[in-house]
């Protein structure tokens, strides 16, 4: 008969080895980007209206179609809403049988609206021909955090691209998101390599069949409530929120997963340990 130990030792050779084998394999979660396959320009239509790029000196520009859109203190002429994006808007939608897809680029050069008299909560509009995008934001209840805390975009279905389109009720097509996103620490910008953002429709406004939208933000940065001065605070990067969750889940799973078989093995260990005993001792007597 085989040393106990032996037996032992094997066993949890093998347990260990099959474990290590299903580890390796599990997958948590992990965030895909989508690929883009639309290449990023520097749109040439301009929107009448406010500039939203005032100079070179105040916002540094690149070769990379980055646009920024500033909106102003009504009161003291400071901005209070900065934000930096080469950004896109899809709209998708059914017209006889087939699904068809209008994308446009929002242009460097738009009409900037909106609201920050409220310490809370405030807007930024961003309008161009036939386009018109409401971003709104908020403050947490305790005001440590800001968020978006909804998206509201408008098309002209005067538009060439939706030329045909069934309209029901309001003529215009409305799409909108109206759960939180970016919680950020209230002082500091968010930032973010490219974030994709999906809007849906509201039953209320009669859609045309198969109605939904994306916006795409790429290269963004943004800060509402501003108060310190007229460029972004430190970024909260989205990038590193991604690894602390990425990291966690496997830590979390892993830990679970090493007292599970370290229960498991001193468990089978010592009930082998006992019965092999026993067995010797039966077989002297």
């Amino acid at each position: 008969m085989a040393p106990i130990g032996m037996v032992v030792s094997v066993e949890f050779f093998v347990i260990c080895t099959i474990l290590i084998s299903v580890a390796s394999g599990l997958t948590l979660n992990q965030p895909t980007s989508k690929p883009r396959h639309t290449k990023y320009v520097t749109s040439t239509t301009e929107g009448s209206g406010t500039l939203t790029a005032p100079s070179s000196s105040t916002n540094p520009k690149d070769n990379s179609g980055v646009a920024y859109y500033r909106l102003f203190n009504s009161k003291t002429g400071a901005t209070c809403i900065l934000l930096k994006t080469d950004a896109l808007v899809e709209v998708k939608f059914r017209l006889h049988d087939l699904e068809e897809q209008a994308d446009s680029f929002i242009p460097e050069k738009a009409l900037i609206d909106g609201d920050c008299r409220n310490e809370d909560a405030s807007s930024m509009t961003i309008s161009w021909t036939g386009y018109s995008l409401v971003i709104n934001f908020a403050k947490t209840p305790g005001g440590e955090r800001w968020y978006i805390s909804s998206l509201g975009l408008t098309v002209s279905p005067d538009l060439p691209a939706f030329h045909g389109i069934p309209r029901q009720g309001k003529s215009s097509i409305k799409l909108y998101h109206r759960q939180m996103l970016i919680p950020t620490p209230v002082g500091k910008s968010y930032s973010c390599k490219e974030i994709q953002v999906d809007l849906s429709t509201d039953e209320d406004d009669h859609p045309p069949p198969g109605l939904r939208g994306s916006l795409y933000l790429r290269l963004l940065q943004v800060q509402p409530f501003m108060y310190k001065g007229e460029n972004f605070e430190a970024p909260f990067e989205c990038k590193a929120q991604r690894a602390f969750a990425d990291e966690t889940a496997p830590i979390a799973v892993g830990s679970t997963l090493a007292i599970a078989v370290l229960v498991t093995v001193s468990g089978y260990g010592v009930y082998r340990y006992f019965k092999v005993k026993n067995v010797q001792y039966n077989t002297m007597e």
